[in-house]
């Protein structure tokens, strides 16, 4: 078997390579550099981690997250000969994360109630449903793992400031358990599933101030959040790493790691 990652440089796609690395299959990387020569090349599997992954710039810059997003996303469908393909979305996809009744992979959804972020991931499905046969659509939630740079595990280990109240409760998985749990979904052929892969309950910032034992500054008027994304459809096919474990674990290993 041969898989191309788009995106295998960032975070999330990195942590594909390094698992296909371990298991030894055959990866390339597509980049902006390779692109028209990996373009000519038939791979069995694509998977698609390069959209766009910082909020703000849907809001701030719309035109590009659209580019980065939808384009980039209509885009690989055209120009790769792949044989299946997975893309990576996210649980910003919904209108209501706070209630796991609607957030259901069958759940309707409101696009007035949408982010434009959530909106652009949902137009990217859309083409991937309608340009390749029976895709693996993957709602990604919060993640923690080599390589971070943002979200508010990242802002609370480097003292803030953190954008959110320490009272929001999110959902996190090490980025390898993703890559894991998207390879055994690849493995066990769920092609055509759209699957919510988030981790299992919730963390509160809070206890992860407390966790790592440093002040933290929070941002004036900082909106409380609560992320509980339904995986009642990932939990019937296998266990489903717990968030505030995946969290506290990481930043126990960051609290001793040299910061450069």
């Amino acid at each position: 078997m041969t898989v191309f990652v788009l995106g295998g440089r960032g975070f999330v796609g990195s942590a594909f390579v390094r698992l296909l690395a371990a298991r030894g299959v055959a990866c390339e990387v597509i980049s902006r550099d390779n692109w028209d020569a990996l373009a000519e090349q038939p791979c069995d599997v694509l998977i698609n981690a390069a959209g766009n992954s910082k909020k703000f710039l849907s809001d701030r810059d719309p035109a590009s997250d659209f580019d980065a997003t939808v384009r980039m996303t209509f885009e690989s469908l055209h120009r790769f000969k792949f044989g299946r393909y997975v893309l990576c979305s996210s649980c910003d996809v919904y209108d209501d994360f706070a209630d796991p009744s609607r957030t259901r992979e069958n759940a309707p959804i409101d696009s007035a109630r949408q982010s434009r972020y959530g909106f652009h991931k949902q137009l990217a499905e859309q083409c991937a449903r309608y340009e390749a046969k029976q895709p693996l659509i993957i709602r990604f939630g919060g993640f923690v793992g080599p390589g971070l740079k943002k979200n508010p595990i990242f802002d609370i280990l480097r003292g803030g400031p953190l954008w959110l109240h320490p009272d929001s409760r999110l959902q996190y998985l090490h980025s390898d358990d993703a890559a894991k749990i998207v390879w055994q979904l690849i493995e066990s052929d769920r092609w055509g599933e759209t699957v919510n892969v988030c981790g299992d309950g919730v963390v509160r910032l809070a206890d992860v101030i407390a966790r790592v034992g440093h002040p933290v500054s929070v941002q004036p008027e900082s909106p409380t959040v609560h992320y509980e994304i339904n995986i009642d459809k990932l939990r019937g096919w296998m266990t489903v790493p717990r968030s505030e474990p995946a969290v506290f674990a990481f930043v126990d290993a960051e609290k001793q790691s040299p910061r450069g």
